[in-house]
């Protein structure tokens, strides 16, 4: 099974579209779930370009901290850069499933779009329950990918790309099954909340402009759809465009979760 990767071209893309007009609206519903109050220790896993961690640091302020992690070092050289003014930041290299933090050193973390990706998500969610103080909090923001619904008057090429698509993310609909895992980790679920995203336009400051881009390398990469299919699939969206005709949604879930803290 292909997953999507995250240095090169494809960190690039994922960093213009943390600037889109959807992600700054999905940003400020994250940071609103996280209530971050000045001098917290937050930690970030899956910080991409440094978009939420930089956010995070202004919430926090000098006498608080923002550690935030990535697999990819493009991706962190890139938050570094975004972060360099912010010495209460710390941006760095790590693994989700392998925390580089002693135990109850946090007091809220979260991942935006992050832990659909990691392969041993159970794992992970230990570590985050292992790191995070008694009492803090927990915000995970992932999409249910089969809530796409993506117009094109090819219906079936549309559903041969998206089918194509799913196996880019181990858990592709993590959401409807995060609240049993987070149980099972030693945290207690609060609430879901969704953060629907809605394109009747195609442009550059949209979310799915960019959703487009990633999906076309990666359907032909796994060999799954023809360069030519694909191409002709990306292409289309600017004749709906020109028709009026162009939709997209799709609805990405935040979940809170609290640890409590264990009685005596």
């Amino acid at each position: 099974m292909s997953t999507l990767g995250f240095a090169d071209e494809m960190a690039r893309l994922q960093r213009a579209l943390a600037q889109c007009h959807d992600m700054v609206a999905r940003r400020s519903a994250v940071l609103e779930a996280l209530r971050l109050h000045r001098g917290e220790r937050v930690l970030e896993v899956g910080c991409g370009g440094g978009f939420y961690a930089y956010e995070a640091a202004q919430c926090v302020g000098r006498t608080g901290r923002v550690c935030a992690l990535d697999l990819s070092a493009d991706q962190i050289a890139a938050a570094q850069a975004r972060c360099a003014d912010l010495e209460w930041v710390e941006c760095r290299v790590g693994d989700a499933v392998k925390l580089p933090y002693g135990d109850a050193q946090f007091t809220a973390l979260y991942g935006v779009q992050v832990f659909e990706y990691v392969v041993k998500v159970d794992d992970a969610l230990r570590e985050l329950s292992r790191v995070l103080l008694p009492g803090g909090r927990m915000v995970i923001l992932a999409t249910n990918w089969s809530s796409v619904v993506w117009h094109s008057d090819q219906p079936a090429r549309m559903e041969r790309v998206l089918s194509a698509w799913t196996p880019h993310a181990p858990h592709p609909d993590l959401p409807a099954i995060l609240l049993a895992r987070l149980r099972q980790s030693g945290m207690t679920p609060i609430r879901q909340t969704p953060v629907p995203v809605l394109n009747t336009s195609y442009h550059a400051n949209s979310f799915s402009y960019y959703l487009a881009r990633m999906i076309r390398p990666f359907v032909v990469g796994s060999q799954a759809v023809t360069q030519e299919e694909a191409d002709a699939w990306l292409d289309e969206f600017e004749e709906l465009e020109q028709k009026g005709a162009y939709f997209f949604s799709s609805t990405p879930i935040i979940t809170e979760a609290i640890k409590v803290a264990q009685r005596n």
